[in-house]
């Protein structure tokens, strides 16, 4: 699998706001930086990973997130194993304008696919909880 057609796959459980689908595409242990705040799941902290993916998408859903697309804005190859990419997002809402921001993506081949291993949020987007 290429990295454009994982996060292919990874819009589309975003989109679907399916938590339990997005945190599946994190490793153990995972880390994230998520407006300005750092947090770090070990290899036995699967459950509190999808409980802090399903409220960041509950959140979501409730400002009317409707859908979220994405490209590959840079990507810096580490071998064939390793990257780091630079997202840009556009998540549509009902009835608002879309919010646009920008992520970092940390990720490695894991048995053969890829999976993200940590992610920071960027200050240079539009979405309003910051």
């Amino acid at each position: 699998m290429t990295l454009q057609e994982f996060f292919n796959r990874y819009s589309q459980a975003y989109s679907a706001l399916d938590a339990r689908a997005v945190s599946a595409m994190f490793t153990r242990p995972f880390t994230a930086v998520h407006h300005g705040q750092i947090a770090t799941f070990g290899v036995n902290d699967e459950e509190m990973l999808y409980q802090t993916t399903l409220g960041i998408l509950e959140y979501y859903r409730a400002q009317g997130v409707v859908s979220a697309s994405c490209y590959l804005a840079e990507v810096l190859p580490f071998g064939s194993e390793l990257a780091t990419v630079k997202v840009r997002w556009t998540a549509r809402r009902h009835h608002a304008e879309p919010w646009m921001f920008s992520t970092g993506y940390h990720l490695k081949r894991e048995n053969g696919e890829w999976r993200i291993y940590g992610l920071a949020q960027y200050e240079e987007h539009s979405h309003p909880a910051h």
